[in-house]
């Protein structure tokens, strides 16, 4: 079953310099997309970063300076037993937890970003 959990971000602050962040509801599965959908007036300034609230804490998403709408399909790369890359290789994202996003350098909107968040169960 594919589930879809939308945040929404609200900046405030002065134009080029509001900021914001906002958290999902609890999400639990296989990371399949990212959607990320700026209000039309957000300056091409905007920073965007999309990370987990969970024990590892990563990021999943980092955009600079841009503010155009996007559809990003993450992975991360595999390692062997001894943390050494494995070539070519990349393996899907569990996610259990909450995901936070993050917006700086932007305007005062309300909302200045949506972000979908994709994953399977």
């Amino acid at each position: 079953m594919i589930e879809t959990f939308p945040i929404k971000v609200t900046t405030t602050g002065s134009a080029g310099s509001a900021a914001g962040s906002a958290d999902s509801d609890p999400i639990n599965g296989i990371l399949r997309a990212i959607r990320v959908d700026y209000h039309a007036s957000a300056p091409a300034t905007t920073d965007l970063t999309v990370t987990e609230l969970n024990s590892l804490g990563r990021t999943l998403l980092t955009k600079t300076d841009t503010a155009t709408d996007d559809i990003v399909y993450p992975t991360v790369e595999a390692d062997d037993a001894a943390f050494a890359a494995i070539t070519d290789t990349v393996w899907p994202i569990c996610i259990d937890g909450r995901v936070r996003v993050s917006v700086a350098q932007s305007n005062a909107l309300a909302p200045a970003v949506t972000v979908w968040v994709q994953v399977e169960r």
